[in-house]
């Protein structure tokens, strides 16, 4: 192993700890000594000294001495600019003083002839022997840099340590307090319990503290005890401002005035951003929601409907908007949804379905991602891990951190921002003050014309230039490849994350889904029937209704349109239709029929109350009605038989039904029953020969033995048939 100069030589000890560390200031031609200055301690410099080189390679043999990589005071030999153009002068002065007797190698060294050479300089330079001694020690300790005789002003204090002060420092002044141990605890808890738990201000938090911790009485005044301060023995507000300057960061005092989320958001370090997390195309989509800053109006022009609801899905990497959805609707699961199916199917159907033609090259994203970033509302519900069957991982960011999602948000503020500038309604960021026109009077918009307007904005910014906070890759730079989201995009195919799944999948997996039952009447899923063609054809609805042997199945819907719903058979997605009376509903809204059958209910529950009293009539009628039949039968049969009451039934039965039939005939005269006290009209009959009657009776009895003959020939018949 080779010494060389400035080379760090550590001497050990017996027990193999560092007893000294030297730095090698010069070495003979002859390699037989070497001259060495210790540099364990920069406040305690010591001069130079001769060592045996061959000593010294000895002890390195012996491993008692070892050569290490010492670090050397980079701030002094290397200090930035600003430094050095300050203090140059007096590092030149001093050099200028000690450098001819420096450079007198090895005379230097020696110290019989140090002092003359040290004598020397004295002479010429008026500085005293001491300073110039001090000059050389400062210089070889250094590695013999020049920068070494810089003033040091880095290490001045003590940072490390706390000072125990007996007596107040600082200037002269009025308050002589000092600050113990005992006052730095109730500094604590004033922190605590006034500025952090009742947001006050350091100047009231001081004051209320001094109130409470520091007060030597009570006096009486308005009805309540004031406590007397003494400031002459509290601390002052500097002092304890100081104090809370000293044992706080930054980011923990605008934490403790404004709360953890504005403090992340706000004064945080920033070590890198969300696109670190987007390798490559279709690695990571960002879905937020906002209301947009226009007003919008029905179809029939004629109500004021106010802002809609727009989601916006983003591809981090090459910052194109990959899919959106406008809505009238609140934020929710639903909505976010059908934004994440706009994104993974064609958006040359969807646009055509608004009468807008484009080519699959002017928006061609119809794939899902590899991680979705949302926040942690609407993604944050139980339906979130059906992602999962689409190969999707969600990442919630915490609430309130919309700089976690920078890329969507920045797109929000750019879309409003156009939107104010082009559309009518449209309000400002600002809320509005007295006297300022009010936007919703230029509303004209509705929201299928609004929708348009996104799909040719959203078109045109896709083919725009990126941020200038955008970093292009090497292999970009490379291939020359345009810098808009368009182009990115297309330029990552073949290296991307992306995957695609069926509509059907997309929809069965991020629809809402409850049990249906099936019946003989077909699927009934809230309050209606629902059919299918394979369901016909294979018996689903015959007998009590069942589908593989079960009564109830899983059917995902969406909640806008009641028309169809959809349930999973074996491999594929069964879409059913609205059924028999169930039709009435078609196209209407789940909730539409929810409110339907709210009101049914509710007027069936009232009417119930009210029938209650309707019947109560029907049973006083009743008892009435009974209680005089009972009356009048018991005075008519005076004391009858039941077996005579049984006789000529048939013949009676006839009469009465004839009497009956002549009241109630319609060429009959309006007869009121109940003017004779409600008995029955008396019948007229025809004058009838005797010869006439007996023919009637024989002829009735003859009917009446051939039916009776056919029963009993019917009765023996049936035997034989089993």
């Amino acid at each position: 192993m080779h010494i060389i100069i400035n080379s760090i030589i550590e001497r050990l000890n017996v027990s193999l700890e560092t007893e000294a560390l030297l730095r090698v200031l010069w070495i003979s031609d002859d390699m037989k000594n070497v001259v060495v200055v210790n540099v364990n301690d920069h406040r305690k410099m010591t001069l130079p000294f001769f060592l045996n080189y061959e000593d010294i390679l000895e002890e390195l043999e012996q491993g008692m001495t070892r050569i290490l990589e010492h670090e050397s005071d980079m701030q002094l030999l290397s200090p930035e600019d600003g430094y050095l153009t300050k203090y140059k002068e007096n590092r030149n002065r001093r050099w200028a003083i000690i450098k001819d007797i420096a450079r007198r190698e090895p005379e230097i060294y020696i110290s019989e002839l140090r002092g003359k050479l040290i004598t020397e300089a004295h002479l010429n330079s008026k500085v005293s022997k001491q300073m110039i001694r001090r000059y050389l020690q400062k210089y070889w300790f250094h590695g013999k840099s020049v920068n070494g005789l810089l003033d040091n002003y880095f290490d001045c204090g003590v940072s490390s340590e706390r000072r125990n002060y007996k007596k107040k420092s600082g200037p002269v002044s009025d308050n002589r307090y000092l600050i113990t141990d005992s006052d730095k605890i109730i500094f604590s808890t004033a922190i605590k319990l006034f500025h952090i738990r009742q947001g006050m201000n350091i100047r009231t938090t001081h004051e209320r503290m001094c109130e409470t911790y520091y007060k030597r009485g009570f006096y009486r005044k308005y009805g309540v005890r004031v406590p007397i301060v003494n400031p002459d023995f509290a601390p002052t507000l500097r002092q304890f401002r100081y104090w809370y300057t000293q044992n706080s960061t930054l980011f923990s005092r605008y934490s403790n005035k404004h709360g953890k989320r504005r403090a992340s958001i706000d004064v945080r370090s920033m070590h890198g951003n969300s696109s670190e997390r987007a390798s490559c195309v279709g690695a990571l989509f960002e879905i937020d929601a906002t209301r947009t800053d226009v007003l919008l109006v029905s179809f029939d022009r004629k109500t004021i409907l106010g802002k809609p609801t727009l989601y916006i899905v983003i591809d981090v990497f090459s910052r194109l908007v990959v899919g959106y959805h406008v809505s009238l609707a609140s934020e929710s699961w639903l909505e976010a949804m059908i934004a994440m199916e706009h994104a993974a199917t064609s958006k040359v159907e969807n646009c055509k379905k608004f009468g807008i033609d484009i080519a699959e090259e002017e928006w061609p994203c119809h794939a899902l991602p590899k991680y979705l970033v949302a926040d942690r509302g609407e993604l944050k519900a139980q339906y979130t891990e059906r992602f999962v069957n689409l190969e999707v991982d969600v990442l919630n960011a915490p609430s309130y951190r919309g700089d976690l999602k920078p890329f969507v948000e920045s797109r929000f503020h750019i879309t409003n921002e156009t939107i104010r500038q082009l559309l009518p309604g449209s309000t400002e960021a600002n809320p509005r003050v007295r006297g300022d026109r009010d936007p919703a009077r230029d509303a004209v918009l509705t929201i299928e014309e609004f929708n348009r307007f996104l799909i040719v904005f959203f078109l045109t910014y896709n083919k725009s230039a990126v941020s200038n906070d955008f970093k292009p890759t090497k292999e970009m730079f490379e291939e020359k490849v345009e810098l808009t989201p368009l182009k990115i995009w297309s330029w990552g195919k073949g290296k991307r994350l992306l995957h695609e799944k069926t509509r059907s999948e997309i929809r069965y997996n991020l629809l809402p889904r409850e049990q249906g039952k099936v019946t003989r009447f077909g699927i009934e899923f809230k309050y209606m029937y629902y059919t299918c063609d394979i369901g016909i054809k294979e018996g689903w609805f015959e007998g009590e209704g069942r589908i593989n042997g079960q009564k109830h199945i899983e059917v995902s819907y969406d909640p806008r349109n009641c028309s169809t719903i959809f349930f999973k058979y074996k491999k594929g997605l069964i879409q059913c239709r609205l059924v028999g009376q169930s039709m009435e509903y078609e196209g209407l809204h789940f909730e539409e029929i929810a409110k339907i059958m709210e009101y049914r209910n509710e007027e069936i529950k009232q009417k119930e109350k009210s029938e209650k009293q309707h019947k109560a009539e029907l049973h006083a009628y009743a008892q009435q009605l009974n209680k005089v039949a009972i009356e009048e039968t018991a005075k008519a049969i005076n004391n009858k038989s039941f077996y005579s009451r049984n006789q000529n039934k048939r013949q009676k039965r006839h009469e009465d039904s004839r009497t009956w039939g002549a009241q109630n005939a319609w060429s009959s005269p309006e007869i009121d029953l109940s003017a004779n006290g409600g008995e029955p009209s008396q019948v007229i009959s025809f004058p009838k020969s005797e010869t006439e009657d007996h023919l009637l009776t024989e002829l009735h009895a003859n009917d009446i033995q051939a039916l009776f003959s056919a029963k009993n020939k019917d009765r023996r018949r049936k035997p034989r048939d089993d």
